[in-house]
């Protein structure tokens, strides 16, 4: 029988973890409402131009064109989207909702592993961290295959984990169909599943069973891209991004994924500058302090995929930017909430006041950039071609002419159903101010000069702005009176 003494001593052991009980389910309930927030308001906003490729396209085109086309386009997501589309439609929520779902439900995943395996703060922490980076909350509200991707790795890396734990069958099949997804939905997903599968073929309990699942996954892989081949060695030559360069191969995986992730949205590749040394350190000290990294094959299966990739990316020279690897982040986010939570945990015991200090400034960097980036995604499109429709509508007549000075004329096509006709050169844009009828001219000079159009000074001319949140910032609609009226 215990003594008083000791009785005594354990209540506050008990009110203790009480009390953390408590933070911890406030503190996924506060984290998991911000989540959902983000990413479901707000999903009715105007499509931009890669949504508008990915439905008009694929989704309306059908298999045929996504599965034989002469272009790649998030293939697993197009499929499922076009599947859908009968029951459900190709609104922009209809659609969005495909991408983010799985990515919710990846986060779910990986957050509970950690919680359940490492600890509850882990899984906090990377719950914060994966609901407020800004890239994620940019690419995974978009009707493309990013959250399917994310969802992908998040499987993957646990069923790795799990299988190397436990070695159970049902985390090798777990492990396989992750693979399969992600690699059908993105194909350069394929480099980290093969990365990761080379781990697990070097436990010996776990190799034969991995072979043949990876047989079967990719049997299915090459049967699907099998008429994609030309395709596929063409868009690895794709010119739109940036290249990894030779002196960067050691610090990309931090300044051109993991950082860019966390204090932008836009798809702009980094720019190399000596700012992000310091940065790259601030993020280094909590991951180097990561519980994950005591196990040399819990090191591998975190971050094979990660260095291959880049390896990958360097070796063939492909122009990329973060976007088209957002689903590397699973495991870097991973290494960073860990690595934080450990240093946080001691705090009230003996701190490490190098360590704390830059995890509370990387914290608060953190939710700076969030809080800004979180009310413009939310509130505002990422290019407004269905508000300028909209108004074009509302203010001029179906037979009145729509001329377009933007990279993309037909993304505004797409949701005024109407013929747009392009606007670039200087006699076009004379032709357009001495119309003898009223036309109305949408201006989106993203990556285009100035417009010197001296009619849009004419008396009676209407001017509408609309502010988006990437690509310019901003989309007007001119409707510009016949040129008679001004003489």
């Amino acid at each position: 029988m215990s003594s008083i003494s000791e009785q005594a001593e354990s209540i506050p052991l008990r009110e203790g973890r009480r009390v953390g009980a408590v933070l911890t389910a406030v503190s996924y309930g506060i984290l998991g409402s911000i989540l959902l927030l983000t990413r479901l308001a707000g999903l009715d906003r105007s499509y931009w131009h890669d949504e508008i490729v990915t439905v008009r396209d694929f989704v309306r085109a059908g298999p045929s064109e996504i599965l034989t086309g002469n272009r790649l386009n998030h293939e697993l997501f197009s499929l499922v989207a076009w599947a859908a589309s009968p029951a459900f439609g190709d609104s922009e929520i209809a659609l969005r909702l495909w991408s983010v779902i799985p990515f919710i439900l990846g986060v779910v995943v990986v957050t509970a592993w950690l919680h359940v395996r490492i600890g509850a703060l882990h899984g906090v922490l990377y719950l914060f961290l994966a609901t407020g980076s800004p890239l994620l909350l940019d690419v995974t509200r978009q009707a493309r295959g990013y959250g399917l991707a994310f969802l992908a790795m998040s499987v993957l890396i646990v069923t790795a984990l799990e299988a190397e734990r436990s070695g159970q069958t049902w985390a090798i099949i777990g492990f396989c169909a992750a693979g399969l997804v992600g690699t059908t939905n993105l194909p350069n997903f394929a480099v980290a599943f093969i990365a990761t599968s080379a781990v697990l073929v070097m436990n010996r309990r776990l190799r034969s069973r991995v072979i043949v699942g990876l047989t079967a996954s990719f049997l299915t892989i090459g049967a699907l891209y099998s008429l994609h081949f030309q395709v596929l060695t063409e868009s690895s030559r794709q010119e739109y991004g940036a290249t990894i360069g030779t002196t960067r191969v050691v610090t990309a995986p931090f300044d051109q994924i993991l950082l860019p992730a966390l204090l932008r949205f836009d798809g702009t590749p980094p720019v190399a500058s000596l700012l992000w040394i310091p940065l790259v350190g601030l993020v280094l000290v909590p991951i180097v302090a990561s519980p994950c990294l005591r196990s040399q094959r819990t090191v591998l299966i975190l971050s094979s995929g990660v260095v291959t990739t880049v390896l990958a990316l360097w070796i063939t020279r492909t122009q990329a930017v973060p976007r088209f690897f957002c689903y590397l982040l699973v495991p870097l986010l991973m290494l960073l909430a860990s690595g934080m939570a450990s240093i946080l945990v001691r705090v009230t015991t003996r701190p490490p006041i190098v360590r704390t200090a830059a995890t509370l400034t990387l914290i608060l960097l953190f939710v700076g950039v969030f809080a800004s980036a979180a009310d413009r995604v939310v509130r505002l499109p990422r290019e407004a071609h269905k508000d300028a429709a909209a108004a074009i509508r509302v203010g001029a007549a179906s037979s009145v002419p729509v001329f377009a000075y933007m990279l993309q004329p037909g993304d505004l096509a797409f949701y005024l159903e109407k013929p747009v006709k392009k606007v670039r050169s200087p006699a076009a844009v004379s032709k357009l101010c001495s119309l003898p009828r009223e036309s109305v001219l949408v201006i989106h000079p993203w990556r285009l000069p100035p417009l010197d159009a001296q009619c849009l000074a004419r008396p009676g001319t209407r001017h509408y702005r609309f502010e988006q949140y990437a690509r310019g910032g901003e989309m007007n609609v001119w409707f510009i009176p016949a040129a008679s009226q001004s003489q």
